[in-house]
């Protein structure tokens, strides 16, 4: 079983001197907005405590200033909702398939919350059925998980249905959670808008789309390619034909940009994906842009 967090860790190092890194280093709340609060107890005001954290019921009780204490919880639920179907076994721009990308992508968040101690779980899908994995923080697990997830995108698997998956995660998941739904830009473009407004009510949402490679690509304008869809060669001709790449590179880009204009509305972040080799400085990206999201 092939390791992906030590994929991840390695392509992390060449990154190491970048500004992406630095998600990985400093206080806790580096990586992820907010953090829960358990009250602890009581104690007398001391100077340069928060005045917001004045008790004053408990202040006006014992004539002295109170201060409330909490405990903070510093796990939090990771759960990265990954969309499975066919689709994704096809090329990304890169000549990478699909699934290495989405798979090194759900890696790359489980190094992040693992860092963290953080708890990372899997759900995933198509039309077929869903597979879950619970929360946890074990490295054989995660690794074990990663391992099924790569190996379940196949060009036989059904097709994907990303409406389905979201609402299996509404329905089965009631704690609050940090969602990382990994699918590409033409299914994200079939969200549901209430399926969206529903999850926003109990978890931070962010996207993860692993772009498709353009019939045009000139890294197989050489090789024989079929649509996915309807399972048709597409002509020679028609692939390298500079009038269709340019609309098609049109089209993607139009596509992308509505995705993410359509998620911002709710608040969510989301960050395109190619290869393997931009997943991390985009990822990190995005979770830097999920910190000062307003929603």
């Amino acid at each position: 079983m092939p390791s992906y967090l030590v994929k991840v860790r390695k392509k992390m190092d060449i990154y190491s001197q970048r500004r992406s890194r630095n998600v990985l280093s400093g206080n806790y709340g580096s990586v992820f907005k907010g953090r829960s609060m358990d009250f602890d107890d009581l104690r007398e005001y001391a100077y340069g405590d928060d005045v917001k954290d004045i008790d004053w019921k408990a202040t006006a009780r014992s004539r002295n200033i109170m201060i409330r204490r909490y405990v903070a919880i510093r796990k939090h639920n990771i759960l990265i909702v990954a969309d499975n179907g066919r689709s994704m076994a096809t090329l990304a721009p890169s000549g990478e398939t699909k699934s290495e990308i989405a798979a090194f992508c759900a890696g790359v968040i489980a190094y992040v919350a693992q860092r963290h101690n953080d708890l990372v779980g899997i759900v995933y899908g198509n039309k077929g059925s869903n597979k879950r994995y619970s929360m946890k923080e074990d490295t054989a697990y995660i690794e074990n998980f990663l391992d099924k997830y790569a190996k379940s995108m196949s060009l036989e698997a059904d097709d994907s249905d990303i409406n389905s998956l979201l609402t299996y995660v509404t329905k089965s998941f009631r704690e609050r959670m940090f969602l990382i739904i990994i699918t590409d830009p033409a299914n994200a473009a079939t969200v549901n808008r209430e399926i969206i407004r529903r999850l926003n009510a109990r978890h931070e949402q962010m996207y993860i789309l692993v772009e498709d490679s353009p019939m045009t690509n000139d890294l197989i304008v050489n090789d024989t390619v079929n649509d996915i869809d309807g399972n048709v060669r597409l002509p020679h001709y028609f692939r390298s034909n500079k009038k269709i790449a340019a609309a098609e590179t049109q089209f993607r880009a139009n596509q992308k940009e509505l995705i993410a204009k359509g998620l911002r509305r709710f608040g969510i972040v989301s960050c395109s994906v190619d290869s393997t080799d931009n997943a991390i400085p985009r990822i990190f990206q995005m979770l830097e842009e999920q910190k000062h999201v307003r929603r």
